[in-house]
């Protein structure tokens, strides 16, 4: 370079005949040239292109993006010959022209072939709706094709070097455009085809939450995306899936159907681990007593967990023995740790019933260590149902009387018998409580006496009068007393034989009659009567009544006699 410089400045009138050896046309306008810097300086940079002369480039052709200088002394590099400076005695080169030629010929042969080409970029477009991307010939990158998801920091991608796909030129401008995101879609597609190849069901794979929505957590495994749905995530209760994930977690999760035509991939979480209903009667049996956490409110009752995936329902029924509660939340909260009893428990519906007020006595059970069998206590009737009537004996303990316990007679319905509201006498006829933990009432036994005493004071033979309840095919049912039903078999109506229609005429329920007892069966408490044999006594009555008429007549005539002869006498 110093050579050149001294030559140039000592003897300026010598240059035109160095120019008279130096044949322009054996390098030729816009020919490249390969040459090596010999020196670098503020604002050109000297080249040997071997020549009798150098080539001055200027020195912003190779500045990089940022204006960092990309080459230093002794580097080689190629060049366009440009022409030639006189007065200054040099020949002007040019690398950006050659790149640029250059790398028109590679993005014009690379759009014919539909093949990438490797681009650097450099500059963000003022609108910011794009990049400027140089492959040697400068190229617009809409923003919407740098990548499959949307640029976040713009600024971050200057500079950085990919491969693109051209996808539209403009010969005229020597320009164009490329898309950086046809090549990741087609990748994304190559991946996502390998992938779903091999995927099975049951099989474990890890993957990153890539976004949440209310159903559920779409998860890539390297490319290709699945779905956990909510309802997969955990056995336990979840409102949203953020409540168990956030987006960026690297989770393990199960494949639990694969769909290769439509590429969808369905996820599972808790199907990785045992299901917390196996067994769930060894763990929970009826009767078990824990603490466990109370995690939801409803207007009928609390869902308490039991563990995770085992929710059970704590009804509001089931809180104290002191009547339903106007509220739950007079009892537990949301995060309160009480003691409850498993109470009832369906595997298959996946449903335990949890109960708080079974941890106390139940009022029916000090009820009856207070009363015992055999006592008679006053009761309300407080339900009449067709098989059972229930009775309040005292705040919170309910009695039950069931239908074969009201009466020793048949009744169709209790409701013959009582009527809701009306207090009367029962008999405690068992020390223990029912099924439904009631106390075990009898009304009919309290006729035990009753019959005795009618017994007693009735024989067969004797006339009572009944009331008329039921008429069938057999006979009659009547009511001799309230405690006491009696019979009146159909042969036992008539002297003769009736039909039903006739004795449906002739007695209707209500009717009061009086019948005679045939007889009386202490034991099995059945009183039979016959209005037949009533009849026939009756008629007996008579006619004993009316042959002592007749004795009392003769005896008197006789007397009548006797006293005239011995008066004649």
């Amino acid at each position: 370079m110093s050579e050149t410089n001294d030559t140039t400045e000592k003897n300026p009138e010598d240059f035109s005949e160095l120019v008279k050896d130096y044949d322009i046309k054996a390098v030729g306008s816009n020919a490249a040239i390969e040459g090596r810097i010999v020196d670098i300086a503020e604002n050109r940079v000297v080249i040997d292109i071997g020549q009798k002369t150098e080539g001055i480039l200027d020195r912003q052709e190779l500045l990089d993006w940022e204006g960092n200088m990309k080459y230093k002394v002794g580097d080689t590099i190629k060049v366009l010959s440009k022409n030639v400076n006189f007065k200054e005695g040099y020949i002007i080169v040019s690398k950006k022209q050659l790149d640029e030629q250059e790398g028109w010929e590679n993005v014009f042969h690379a759009y014919k072939k539909n093949t990438p080409l490797l681009g650097r970029i450099t500059m963000l477009t003022p609108d910011e709706k794009g990049y400027i991307v140089d492959m040697g010939v400068e190229m617009f990158l809409p923003m919407s094709q740098v990548d499959i998801q949307k640029v976040k920091a713009p600024k971050k991608m200057l500079g950085k070097e990919f491969m693109f796909m051209v996808v539209k030129l403009n010969k005229k401008e020597k320009g164009g455009t490329v898309s950086r995101r046809v090549l990741l879609e087609e990748e994304k597609q190559e991946k996502q085809k390998k992938l779903l190849e091999s995927l099975a069901s049951g099989q474990l794979v890890k993957g990153i939450v890539t976004s949440i929505v209310d159903y559920g957590a779409f998860v890539d495994l390297g490319g290709l995306e699945g779905l956990v749905h909510k309802d997969n995530i955990s056995y336990g209760r979840i409102n949203h899936p953020r409540e168990k994930l956030r987006k960026g977690d690297e989770i393990e999760v199960k494949v639990l159907e694969v769909n290769k035509e439509t590429g969808k991939v369905s996820l599972g979480i808790k199907q990785r681990f045992t299901d917390p209903w196996v067994d769930i009667e060894k763990k929970y049996p009826l009767g078990k007593r824990l603490v466990a956490k109370v995690v939801k409110l409803v207007s009928f009752g609390a869902f308490i967990e039991l563990e995770e995936g085992v929710e059970g329902l704590l009804h509001i029924s089931d809180l104290t023995w002191e009547g339903r509660p106007t509220t739950v939340e007079e009892y537990v909260a949301v995060g309160d740790k009480p003691w409850v009893q498993v109470i009832e428990i369906n595997k298959e519906e996946r449903k335990i019933k949890l109960g708080l007020k079974q941890l106390e006595t139940r009022p029916e059970e000090r009820y009856l260590e207070k009363h015992k069998r055999g006592e008679i206590v006053k009761a309300k009737v407080k339900k009449i149902l067709k098989s059972r009537v229930f009775m309040g004996l005292e705040a919170g303990v309910e009695g039950v009387v069931k239908i074969s316990d009201i009466s020793y007679h048949h009744i169709e319905s209790p409701d013959e018998f009582m009527k809701e509201g009306e207090e009367i006498e029962a008999m405690i006829i068992s020390d223990e409580l029912d099924r439904n933990y009631k106390v075990q009432l009898g009304i009919k036994h309290l006729a035990e006496n009753e019959w005795r005493t009618f017994a007693a004071k009735h024989k067969p033979g004797s006339t009572v009068e009944v009331i008329v309840r039921k008429i069938g095919e057999a006979g009659i049912s009547v009511e001799v007393t309230r405690s006491i039903e009696g019979f009146i078999r159909i042969g036992d109506i008539d002297e003769e034989k009736v039909e039903l229609k006739d004795v449906e005429q002739k007695f209707k329920p209500g009717d009061k009659i009086e019948a005679l007892i045939s007889r009386i069966e202490l034991d099995r408490k059945k009183v039979y009567l016959s209005l037949r044999a009533l009849t026939k006594a009756r008629e007996r009555e008579e006619l004993q009544k009316y042959m002592k008429a007749e004795d009392d007549s003769v005896t008197t005539i006789g007397d009548l006699l006797q006293n005239e002869l011995d008066k004649k006498k």
